[in-house]
């Protein structure tokens, strides 16, 4: 990726008139579109002044939009801390030529500079992400010349994205702090099962697909359920299984995503049920085997991995889903990955919020171990609702008040972002926050469910693994587990090269330290890294050695 970025994106002022320099006593300003765009007196002050009075910790992220003839550039980068970067962006398509012709060579040439001319937010983001900086912990907008006034809106919704993308980062690395250890023991677990696996049928469901969620307007979504059960092709996530099980109404396949022991808990009373499986790589294997149906493996890659792309060099992976961080919104990317062409695509309890009642549907999990704990001085009813004082009052559905958290909210602004323009998706759910995608009444799902004549289900077919190639993948990855801990219990006598050999290994199998808390910095030679290190591999070695035995119905 270069310097200067002038990808074209539908720019609607590439036709305007030209800017121009305007001489002044004090250097040149610049005159577009009937404005300013500098002091006609000293035009260089302001920015100078701006960048020199900016308060810039490390790790960094410096946003100035439309920096046009790049002064105060110089001074910012002069004093920018060494983890910290400068982003430049333009949404105009001239002054974007504009400012590459007059910002100085040493400033588009620095490392630590990128000016980008984009009118689009997921351009800036993935421009952000392909930096190879970072991470950074905070962003801080710098204005250096009037041209942000001309693009106003999008510089405010850049800045708002950009505070968004390092929030979701580092809640990302917080949850791989906490889990990330349980994902790679699982991945190699569940790589065991992947010869006997199956493939997820990919765009050859013909009947309108349910995805039915977890959340409470599931309960008022069971009779509609019920009565085209046969009309419908019924997509579970894992937690809705006991209020679906409870109705009598059995899915066509669950969805399984979550890493952790607990989630086998929705899996009571399908043991040995057959019912098919949609199972993460990642997820737990006691619950993916638990039912004795098909297994039908999806990969999502929870972080920039070395092994995990290795593993997909050997052309193991299964069907690759985006991380979203929700079986819900999981759910919904498969589901339109295995309908036929012109399929619609149902769903219901998928509210990331909940009212006066239970968080969850009645049945699920969370709502028996409320009713569980109850007793007369604290009702169900008040055990089942969170209390945390992130939690947070919302307009949901039909202007109702409904009561959320940053991570569920976030997760409907997910929903919205990634999922509101598909034509597809029918939201039918009664409550919750809205989703951004098409909202329907019961009557209309029914009547979009009617709009297709009941049709047989594809026989699933065998997922194509080949076996030699996984266990050349688990063999390799136990012996560089093996060379790493002869280097670092000194058993490998060769001392040339061993510091070298041992941080190739190390980056290699980077499941090792991807959960530390420092783990994003990557390797580290100290003596504190590498006593973690070496209780980290004799863990892995054993689930690689001695894969766990679990029963399967």
């Amino acid at each position: 990726m270069t310097a200067v970025d002038f990808t074209r994106d539908g720019d609607p002022s590439g036709t305007a008139a030209r800017p121009s320099t305007v001489e002044t006593p004090r250097g040149q300003s610049v005159l577009y579109r009937g404005r300013y765009l500098y002091s006609r007196y000293d035009p260089a002050k302001s920015p100078i002044e701006a960048a020199r009075a900016a308060v810039i910790p490390d790790e960094t992220l410096v946003f100035c939009p439309s920096p046009i003839l790049g002064y105060g550039l110089s001074e910012l980068l002069t004093s920018l801390p060494a983890r910290s970067f400068v982003l430049a962006l333009e949404a105009d398509e001239n002054l974007m030529a504009f400012s590459a012709e007059r910002i100085p060579r040493e400033i588009l040439l620095n490392p630590r500079f990128k000016l980008i001319r984009t009118s689009s937010l997921a351009r800036v983001l993935e421009t952000i992400d392909a930096l190879g900086q970072g991470p950074f912990r905070r962003a801080v907008r710098i204005d250096l010349s009037g041209g942000t006034t001309l693009n106003g809106d999008f510089y405010r919704e850049a800045q708002a994205g950009i505070d968004e993308y390092i929030s979701r980062w580092w809640r990302n690395h917080v949850t791989l702090m906490r889990l990330g250890r349980n994902y790679a023991r699982n991945f190699f677990s569940n790589c065991h099962s992947l010869p006997e696996s199956f493939a997820l049928p990919a765009s050859a469901i013909a009947r309108p697909i349910v995805v039915a969620g977890a959340g409470p307007s599931l309960d008022a979504s069971l009779r509609l359920i019920a009565e085209n059960r046969e009309r419908v092709f019924l997509l579970a996530v894992d937690t809705a299984l006991p209020a679906l099980r409870d109705s009598g109404i059995f899915p066509d396949a669950a969805v399984l995503v979550e890493s952790q022991f607990w989630i086998t808990r929705a899996f009571i009373g399908f043991r040995g049920s057959r019912l098919p499986v949609y199972a993460d790589l990642t997820a737990n294997p006691e619950a993916v085997l638990s039912t004795g149906g098909p297994i039908h493996f999806f990969h999502t890659a929870y972080a920039k991995a070395h092994f995990l792309s290795r593993f997909s060099e050997y052309g193991l992976s299964p069907h690759g889903v985006t991380p979203l961080g929700s079986v819900g919104l999981s759910s919904l990317e498969l589901a339109l990955s295995i309908a036929a062409p012109d399929v619609p695509v149902l769903f219901t309890g998928l509210d990331f919020s909940w009212g006066s009642g239970f968080t969850h549907s009645r049945g699920a999990p969370s709502a028996r171990d409320a009713l569980a704990v109850s007793w007369r001085l604290s009702p169900a009813e008040r055990s089942a609702i969170a209390d945390s004082p992130a939690v947070e009052t919302a307009i949901g559905k039909g202007a109702a008040a409904v009561r959320t958290d940053p991570a569920l909210s976030g997760y409907a602004a997910l929903c919205a972002a990634r999922f509101g323009g598909e034509s597809r998706l029918f939201d039918f759910g009664s409550s919750g926050i809205p989703t951004g995608c098409a909202q329907v009444t019961a009557d209309e799902a029914r009547a979009i469910i009617a709009r297709h004549p009941p049709c047989a289900l594809p026989d699933p077919e065998r997922a194509s693994v080949d076996g030699a190639r996984l266990d050349s993948f688990l063999s390799e990855e136990k012996e560089r587990l093996r060379a790493i801990r002869a280097i670092l219990t000194g058993q490998d006598a060769r001392k040339e090269g061993a510091a070298n050999r041992l941080r190739e290994f190390i980056e290699d199998s980077d499941y090792l330290y991807l959960h530390f808390p420092d783990g994003y910095r990557g390797y580290s030679a100290s003596d504190a890294f590498l006593r973690r290190i070496r209780i980290e591999l004799e863990y892995f070695l054993k689930t690689l050695e001695h894969p766990r035995a679990i029963e399967r119905p």
